[in-house]
């Protein structure tokens, strides 16, 4: 996934005005609290698989029981509720959150993942930090034009089944 002028992007290749005081300081608590021991490399994550409540069990709504997450494939009980860490790219415009599709909140989600995989309860003003810093990984959505295709008409031939 590409983030074209994403401000973190920016950030990187040297201009030190393309995130905000708030975004630095999230991106400084990111990688202090540990988060980026899971949602590292050119995606901001994506990567590897790890397990959802590394260190405290989610709530059971975030924990469908359909969804095994990595044992279904491996069947392999200690991949019970493994799964990929999600890239971060453009995650702002990508809700809802984790693999149960129950949280709508980024902020909450930040505040999830803090506790359940991490052991950390982050005030507001961290989880705000850290929101903004993972709103600086959101890059320009490219215009695209489709065409205008032509009105069906009589003449226009019907689709066929046959080859």
């Amino acid at each position: 996934m590409i983030t074209p002028a994403a401000p973190f992007d920016q950030y990187l290749e040297g201009d030190e005005y393309a995130l905000t005081d708030q975004q630095k300081a999230g991106l400084k608590l990111f990688i202090e609290k540990g988060c980026s021991c899971c949602h590292n490399g050119i995606n901001i994550g994506g990567q590897d698989f790890f397990p959802f409540g590394a260190i405290k069990r989610p709530a059971e709504s975030l924990l469908p029981r359909e969804d095994k997450g990595r044992f279904a494939v491996t069947k392999d009980l200690g991949d019970e509720c493994v799964f990929r860490s999600a890239p971060l790219r453009n995650v702002a415009l990508r809700p809802p959150y984790f693999h149960s599709g129950q949280v709508w909140s980024l902020k909450q989600a930040v505040g999830v993942m803090s506790e359940v995989q991490l052991g950390a309860k982050l005030g507001d003003e961290e989880t705000d930090e850290i929101v903004a810093f993972l709103n600086s990984l959101t890059g320009q959505l490219p215009v695209i034009e489709y065409p205008i295709l032509p009105t069906r008409t009589i003449a226009t031939p019907k689709p066929s089944l046959d080859k």
